[in-house]
């Protein structure tokens, strides 16, 4: 299965489970709205990757008279998002926008590009955005890079290695310089970025899988060789741990451009 039909996939078995496992998602769409985003009161925006709503929610605070389209990939996300309260919620492909060209004066995403931009579909991604978008319109996400859970990367890698002779194959993360020429060619200018490190302690290593698993992260995000018992056991083994607890980073960062 390709890694949209994974996504798709996993993020509608989280629907249910994805608002109180999505503590970091809050957090990250508070600080994307809030204190990143420079954008002059929207008329229309796009809100993509939309999940259960907090980045809408954020930006129907601070822009209270614009209004919101939410979009996710997954049919269950949208519904959720429609029963939180989200009227104009729908289920679409992000590189396959259902909209007029010109339609929204701004369009955000918080954590979801992170499934896209490592695929043939990045560059897609950002020309389809910039089609939607009216001429000085403006574009703010966050997306994870790749330090993200390098301690359970790392960890899971040498469990793989000890036990099956060979590391662990794991989707890759996109660094910000080519997240930044991606959008550069899709005509976007005036980009800047914010790089935020954040690190969230967990219980132990099954505390951390059971919180992935809620959000829908282990399907598109995990190694792509089958786990196998002597494998998890290993890397709980492996993953360093203090105090009883464990440690997890995640390196986000946060992007804007505009379209001229």
């Amino acid at each position: 299965m390709k890694i949209a039909g994974r996504v798709k996939q996993s993020f509608s078995k989280s629907a249910k489970s994805y608002a109180q496992n999505a503590g970091l998602q809050r957090d990250v769409s508070e600080h994307l709205i809030q204190r990143f985003a420079r954008c002059r009161v929207p008329g229309a925006m796009l809100d993509i990757g939309c999940g259960t709503g907090f980045t809408t929610v954020e930006a129907a605070r601070r822009w209270p008279m614009a209004s919101i389209a939410s979009l996710d990939i997954a049919y269950p996300m949208a519904a959720e998002a429609k029963r939180s309260g989200l009227r104009m919620a729908l289920a679409a492909d992000a590189v396959a926008l259902p909209f007029r060209p010109g339609t929204f004066d701004a369009v955000v995403s918080s954590l979801a590009f992170q499934w896209l931009l490592s695929t043939h579909a990045g560059e897609g991604l950002f020309h389809g955005i910039s089609g939607v978008l009216k001429n000085g319109g403006t574009l703010f996400f966050s997306t994870m890079a790749p330090g993200t859970l390098g301690e359970l990367r790392r960890a899971y890698d040498g469990a793989c290695r000890e036990c099956t002779g060979r590391g662990a194959d794991f989707v890759p993360l996109t660094e910000a310089e080519e997240i930044g020429r991606m959008m550069a060619n899709a005509g976007f200018s005036a980009i800047r970025t914010e790089r935020q490190t954040v690190t969230r302690s967990y219980a132990g290593v099954d505390a951390l899988f059971a919180m992935l698993r809620g959000i829908g992260a282990t399907a598109p995000g995990r190694p792509q060789n089958p786990p196998r018992r002597d494998v998890l056991q290993r890397t709980r083994e492996l993953y360093p741990a203090s105090g009883g607890l464990i440690g997890a980073t995640y390196e986000i960062l946060y992007f804007q451009g505009e379209k001229p």
